[in-house]
């Protein structure tokens, strides 16, 4: 994306312990940071003012959290309605265009207090191309475009109809109209935050409106950069995918905004066709030399663009597939253990500068392990749209040993 020369600086700022970007560098106070974090992607709503058992558990999970080395967390700031839709997380913050739930509201904005107080960082998320949130598919309905066209598991779901539907949002100005007056209503009373970054989307794709795409990165970037001078924004992309043409993705072109401060990519070797349950052991050597290739080429992409890249979602199913919590996850712990000592080795010498697993579910376990999630079932590490159990990290885990060295060794990078 070539951006006009008549367009004025970003506004920046320096917020006394914040982080900001110098080059391929995370900062913090002078010294290089890197981000060991996790993905938690439902502590802003279980935060919700009222929800004592919620905030009992949010505070719960950050201590075990800090006590594994993470320094930031990833969570979804903003969910849309209406809360009778399918696979969403219910109660959403806005259920209906321009209203905003005053419980929800306050859980994020006490969660990223909780954030601040603790000496952690947040990665928030505005918005999400995926429907589990409400999310784009959602905002384009509100501008009306009747008949979001569910994937699976909904009945006849199909992934490039909702794909090809939700990738209209761009060039949608009603819709991207109502998307720019939800940062308007949250980024202002956060912008004092030091703790908080601030990421347009979860996974969002170009898919056929590529330029509309690239425009639409580079004004919400600006817009966010406008009403918070002294926070990070980045895109919340992953990166190339397996089918980059397909997704309208380029991890280059996607990231040269001067208001994007750093580079993101995700890395789903089973989601991407990379193995099949049934043959996990099999299909595992070569997935593990694909996903190390994929890692080094974002890496120097990443360099090309002069901008810090994070690894920001990465996962890998337990033993033979298996969705139970007290299934073995030999292949996942050689396969973090991988990640986590390939990002550690690259970091002081590339443009890697963090690493975050998905995702928390921490002493909380799926009521039907394998099934799909349903309004007053907890929330575990696992959308609502996924078969409870695939990917979700408990607190018994093996994997969270590999995490907790892990993490404590990227964070101290930053120390040496």
């Amino acid at each position: 994306m070539k951006i006009p020369a008549s367009l004025p600086p970003v506004p920046h700022e320096l917020l006394p312990g914040g982080l900001e970007v110098r080059g391929t560098r995370f900062y913090k106070d002078g010294t290089p940071f890197f981000m060991a974090g996790m993905n938690h992607w439902a502590a802003g709503a279980l935060a919700r003012e009222g929800d004592l058992v919620g905030w009992d558990r949010v505070r719960r999970d950050l201590d075990g959290l800090q006590a594994l080395g993470i320094n930031v967390v990833r969570t979804m700031a903003a969910t849309e309605g209406p809360d009778t839709e399918p696979l969403r997380v219910v109660p959403s913050i806005q259920p209906r265009e321009g209203v905003y739930d005053p419980a929800g509201v306050a859980g994020i904005f006490r969660f990223a207090e909780e954030i601040r107080r603790r000496g952690l960082y947040a990665i928030l998320m505005l918005n999400n191309f995926w429907p589990w949130s409400g999310g784009m598919a959602q905002y384009l309905a509100w501008a009306g475009e009747e008949g979001i066209p569910y994937p699976p598991p909904m009945a006849g779901g199909n992934w490039e109809s909702y794909e090809r539907f939700t990738g209209g949002f761009y060039a949608n100005r009603r819709a991207t109209e109502a998307y720019d007056r939800t940062i308007r209503f949250l980024v202002p009373e956060l912008r004092d935050n030091p703790a908080i970054a601030w990421e347009l989307a979860n996974e969002p794709r170009g898919m056929t409106n590529v330029p509309a795409f690239r425009h639409w990165i580079d004004t919400t970037a600006r817009l966010i950069k406008s009403l918070a001078p002294g926070q990070l924004v980045t895109t919340g992309s992953e990166g190339e995918t397996a089918s980059p043409l397909q997704a309208g993705l380029d991890v280059v072109e996607d990231h040269k905004s001067q208001a994007i401060d750093f580079v993101t990519f995700h890395l789903w070797a089973q989601n991407w066709g990379w193995v099949s349950a049934d043959t996990l052991a099999a299909d595992y050597p070569a997935a593990l030399d694909r996903a190390r290739q994929y890692v080094e080429d974002h890496a120097a992409k990443a360099l090309a663009v002069g901008k810090p890249i994070v690894l920001e979602e990465f996962g890998f199913p337990r033993d033979e597939g298996s969705f139970d919590p007290s299934a073995p996850t030999t292949l996942r712990d050689e396969y973090f253990e991988d990640m986590y000592a390939l990002v550690l080795a690259r970091a002081p010498t590339s443009s890697l500068a963090g690493i975050l697993p998905w995702a928390w579910s921490g002493d909380v376990r799926p009521p039907r392990p394998g099934d799909y999630w349903k309004p007053g079932d907890a929330l575990t590490g696992d959308p609502p749209h996924e078969r409870q159990g695939w990917y979700g990290l408990y607190a018994d885990d093996s994997t969270l040993s590999i995490v907790r060295d892990g993490s404590r060794s990227i964070a101290a990078l930053g120390k040496r």
